[in-house]
C-alpha cells in the first residue's frame, strides 16, 4: 500500500482534499497560505485524525521563523517539481496585498535557491494551486494510501478552515498559537492590527 512519504505527497493531499464548497481540488491561494497549511497539519492535524502511521515525521520539511511566519524552502521545491511534473496547476488570482506579500517570499527562495526569476504574471500577481488532470488520476489512483472516511472528513474541515479565512487571520492564529515562529516575522505588528479581517 502507497503512503505519505515527502511534502509533495502532503501538497498534493492538501490540494486534493475538499474545500468549503464541497468540492475536491479547490484551489489553495498562495505560496504563503500553502506553506502555513502544511505546518499546521503537522502540528495540529495529523495527531488529531490519528494519521502518524500514513504519515511519518520524515515526510514533513523542517520549518524555520521567517519573514512571514514558519517557513520551509522544501515546499516551494515540491510546488516547482509538481507544476513541471505536470500534477499541479498555478494560476494567476487578483493582484492584492496578498499578492505583494507572497511575492517577496517567493523571490527570497528564487534568490536563495538559485533560481530565475519568474514569469511577469507570477511576479504581479497572488497564484493559486489546483490539481491537474494528472494530478487528480495519481491520487484517485491510491499512490497516497487509504485514508478512512473520518481522516478525510478531518482533512477537509481543516482545509475549510484554511481557506475561508483571510491569509492575515491565518496568520495571526499562527503567530499567536506558535509565537516561536513569529520571531522574526516583517507583518507580526500589522497581523495583530487587522482584527477585521
Amino acid at each position: 500500500m502507497a503512503k505519505i512519504t515527502s511534502t509533495k505527497d502532503i501538497i498534493m493531499l492538501l490540494l486534493y482534499a475538499k474545500g468549503y464548497k464541497g468540492q475536491k481540488n479547490e484551489p489553495i491561494r498562495t505560496r504563503i497560505r500553502m506553506v502555513k497549511m502544511v505546518f499546521l497539519f503537522q502540528k495540529e492535524i495529523r495527531a488529531k485524525f490519528n494519521l502518524e502511521k500514513a504519515i511519518p515525521d520524515s515526510a514533513f520539511p523542517d520549518f524555520q521563523p521567517y519573514d512571514y511566519g514558519p517557513f520551509a524552502d522544501q515546499i516551494y521545491a515540491d510546488l516547482e517539481f509538481l507544476v513541471n511534473l505536470g500534477f499541479v496547476n498555478p494560476r494567476p488570482s487578483c493582484s492584492d496585498k496578498e499578492a505583494e506579500e507572497d511575492m517577496c517570499e517567493y523571490e527570497y527562495w528564487q534568490v536563495s535557491s538559485g533560481i530565475a526569476g519568474g514569469s511577469d504574471n507570477e511576479r504581479n500577481n497572488a497564484v493559486e494551486f489546483s490539481l491537474t488532470n494528472n494530478g487528480l488520476n495519481f491520487v484517485k489512483d491510491g499512490n497516497l494510501g487509504n485514508l478512512t472516511a473520518e481522516q478525510w472528513e478531518g482533512v477537509h474541515t481543516f482545509k475549510c478552515r484554511c481557506l475561508e479565512i483571510s491569509l492575515y487571520a491565518l496568520l495571526r492564529y499562527v503567530y499567536t498559537k506558535y509565537p516561536k515562529m513569529a520571531t522574526n516575522s516583517k507583518i507580526a505588528e500589522r497581523i495583530f492590527k487587522k482584527r477585521n479581517v
